[in-house]
């Protein structure tokens, strides 16, 4: 489900329904800011223009995860992705440990380097060496999710002794997942990561990616939940079929057809996937 303005009925309702099903998560997309020209290529269309507009109604999605940690109990909540370009590592580490506290450790977090160069701008945060400066930011969230106190000399960051709590439950063990199929994403998958998010991805890209990384790492692939016009047990197959671990739905309707297609998928397609 994407982290859109739904409200908060919309969202009590879509949460209840996830776990009430089954499924294993949610996950949420986000930015913080989208600029009327953008010049960046959007690395998931032919054309690389981004599909939504300046007034898309992105809601935030550490504090949409937050909601849903109050009104579930079981299921896993996921970011996909944060682009760090819109973080500074220290305030991630923070907001990543509250949420797997409060949710009693089920956070999967997602972070990608970032595409939108104007997103970073605007925010006024740096951009340059994004793949680098992911490496190091997953370092430091690290040491600050499993140390006491720590400090911390590097290439991008410098911080003096500090602690940072509270300290997520799942403490090193904090799934991170990594958005993008550069090489250098691909690297920050195997070095550092669980595993990697493809988005609206196709068999052949699934594969690609299974190759690269091997059976080391996972890989999670987005598809739009639709059943209008047919096919998609068998496009969910074909990924699955192809080296996807986990089936991200993405939901492009009202929270009511949503909830609809949820129980249809539960009921008609992933028990022909688990076989």
């Amino acid at each position: 489900m994407p982290s859109l303005a739904c409200s908060r009925d919309d969202l009590r309702t879509a949460g209840a329904a996830v776990e009430r099903l089954g499924y294993h998560s949610v996950w949420v997309t986000e930015h913080v800011v989208v600029p009327v020209e953008i010049r960046s290529r959007y690395p998931y269309s032919a054309d690389g223009r981004p599909a939504f507009a300046p007034d898309t109604p992105w809601s935030e999605a550490i504090v949409v995860l937050g909601f849903l940690a109050a009104g579930t109990d079981r299921i896993r909540l996921g970011t996909a992705v944060n682009p760090m370009t819109t973080r500074d590592p220290v305030s991630m580490t923070k907001q990543a440990a509250t949420i797997d506290a409060l949710s009693g450790g089920r956070l999967e977090l997602g972070l990608g380097a970032g595409w939108m160069i104007e997103e970073a701008e605007v925010l006024g945060l740096p951009h340059d060496h994004r793949g680098a400066r992911l490496d190091e930011a997953i370092d430091l969230m690290r040491r600050a999710w499993t140390q006491p106190t720590f400090s911390h000399r590097g290439r991008f960051w410098d911080l003096p002794e500090v602690g940072v709590h509270p300290q997520p439950p799942q403490g090193a063990d904090l799934p991170i997942w990594i958005g993008g199929t550069s090489p250098a994403a691909v690297r920050t998958t195997l070095e550092r990561a669980v595993g990697n998010v493809l988005w609206l991805a196709g068999p052949a890209e699934v594969a690609d990616l299974r190759a690269r990384l091997g059976e080391r790492r996972r890989v999670a692939v987005s598809m739009w939940l639709d059943f209008r016009g047919g096919g998609l047990a068998a496009r969910a197959r074909a990924v699955r079929d192809a080296g996807a671990d986990l089936l991200l739905l993405a939901a492009p309707r009202p929270v009511r057809a949503t909830v609809a297609d949820l129980e249809r998928f539960a009921g008609e397609v992933a028990p022909a996937l688990a076989k």
